[in-house]
């Protein structure tokens, strides 16, 4: 295997249909070439389980960039086309030996439905048939025929919240390496269904704990290579949206199919099972003045981690309103609001108005407070285990006191799913009695040392009642829609 040559990087965002922002080129982290190999290894990424698959295999690595951004409004389309330029123009030079492309599967661009599928079948029609293209995607991705008929191998995560994203590419840079090898000859069995899950989609219990563990017993039988179960993004208007089971087999495929229509039978069979509410604020919140533990609070209306565009003051207003006033950190995007801020200066005390231009549920906060600081390009390095050891910034923000609560303005939306996005502006998570993050499930494994975490049922774009969404392409689909089971089959063979 030695001397063995993989390229890899791409584009990696989650994009929200209903998301008016459009997610530009300075949304996202841009990497290439061997500092970013070195910047990003051990990380829990699934750029770090290439990275970590490559050092184990002695692989070099050819990275000609990698994009990627938190969640949002579709992809500027001109974004999209300088990677995919990027990556053919290094495709190109043909010199290595496989295609491994660490991406999420949830991304749309302005004008593209599948994007991944679009890339892909661009690299493939320069390398041809006998180069392995494998990728890892999001569990929460949109796979349809177009996304994998480029591909001879594609893995999902296993588990939501996310804690598996190296793993993930570890199985697809391991198909990539078997494929070579003549180990491995991929065959796909694929089964699709028009359903969402709404609320009950985590894999740590319930109807998926179950599901996974079925399928991964499977795996272990030999029944089968590997089992990807893809739960679709809610927010996606495209065509065909909803849950994708992948099932390979070594060369057969009856088995395979077997596996996959017995999963997805599953999944539908559990439909309102998958379907949940999550708890009230003001429930969560009526004796926090008393509690010993912080609480870590998931704005599930106003998602960043989901493509929502994080400005929303439902909570906040809730707490100024109810006169809650303990030591709280909240997030908030308003880049105006952040030049406000850098024109006053730290240490003055300023009138200010911000958030709720995108999400309307609940009026803009008009307030008096004090500047605490300000600042740009600040490090911040997730502690994981989501994401642990990733990367990133927060391009410019501004934290503005009231009364004990700070508000921590940002000209970027965030999701904040791990601690250090506080600390990295001087907010210490230990020292705050609420915290509020813009994600509902991730955030809670890597704020789960710090206090209690919890999700809450909040109005907005993000939250689970899909049917105030305006669907042009996507449905019919369960639960809006009553339909008949009916999953579409789909049959890969390696060329």
């Amino acid at each position: 295997m030695a001397g063995r040559r993989v390229l890899t990087g791409g584009i990696a965002q989650e994009s929200h249909s209903f998301n008016p922002i459009i997610t530009r080129r300075e949304r996202f982290t841009i990497i290439q070439d061997q500092g970013a190999v070195e910047a990003n290894r051990g990380a829990n990424s699934t750029f770090g389980g290439v990275i970590d698959s490559a050092k184990e295999a002695d692989v070099y690595l050819i990275v000609p960039t990698l994009f990627r951004a938190q969640s949002g409004g579709p992809v500027d389309d001109t974004v999209f086309a300088e990677v995919s330029d990027i990556m053919v123009e290094a495709a190109k030079r043909g010199d290595f030996d496989a295609v491994v492309l660490p991406l999420h599967g949830g991304m749309l661009t302005e004008t593209l439905a599948d994007p991944e599928g679009v890339l892909i079948a661009r690299l493939r029609e320069i390398v041809g048939n006998d180069v392995p293209i494998t990728a890892a995607f999001d569990l929460h991705a949109h796979v349809k025929e177009s996304t994998l008929e480029p591909l001879d191998f594609l893995s999902s995560y296993l588990t939501n919240p996310h804690e598996d994203q190296s793993s993930t590419a570890k199985r697809a840079f391991r198909a990539a390496m078997g494929i070579l090898d003549g180990t491995f000859d991929p065959v796909l069995a694929a089964t699709f269904l028009p359903m969402l899950t709404l609320g009950n989609d985590t894999t740590l219990s319930g109807p998926l704990a179950e599901i996974h563990a079925y399928a991964q017993n499977a795996v272990k039988q030999d029944r089968v290579w590997d089992v990807s179960i893809f739960n679709s993004q809610q927010f996606l208007d495209v065509p065909s949206m909803g849950q994708t089971v992948l099932a390979y087999g070594n060369g057969e495929v009856d088995e395979a199919r077997k596996v996959a229509n017995e999963i997805i039978r599953m999944i539908w069979d559990y439909r309102d099972d998958l379907i949940n509410k999550y708890p009230a604020l003001e429930n969560e919140l009526e004796n926090i003045e008393k509690s010993v533990r912080s609480i870590i609070i998931g704005d599930q209306g106003d998602r960043v981690a989901a493509g929502g565009p994080g400005d929303s003051t439902y909570i906040l207003n809730y707490l100024l309103e109810n006169k809650i006033d303990v030591e709280t950190y909240f997030p908030i995007y308003d880049p105006e609001a952040v030049a406000t801020c850098e024109r006053a200066g730290a240490g003055q005390e300023i009138s200010l108005k911000f958030g709720g231009k995108y999400s309307t549920v609940s009026p803009s906060i008009s307030t008096r407070g004090k500047i605490i600081s300000i600042g740009k390009h600040v490090p911040v390095v997730y502690d994981g285990p989501s994401d642990g050891g990733t990367r990133t910034h927060i391009e410019k923000f501004a934290v503005l006191r009231i009364g004990k609560i700070n508000v921590l303005l940002t000209n970027q939306p965030y999701a904040y799913i791990d601690p250090d996005y506080f600390r990295a502006v001087g907010l210490d998570p230990d020292k705050a009695k609420l915290i509020v993050t813009r994600s509902g499930y991730h955030f809670q494994l890597n704020f789960a040392k710090i206090g209690r975490v919890v999700t809450v049922d909040t109005p907005g774009m993000s939250s689970y009642y899909v049917d105030q969404f305006p669907w042009k392409h996507a449905r019919p689909f369960y639960p809006v829609d009553k339909i008949d089971y009916m999953p579409r089959q789909y049959t890969r063979y390696r060329a």
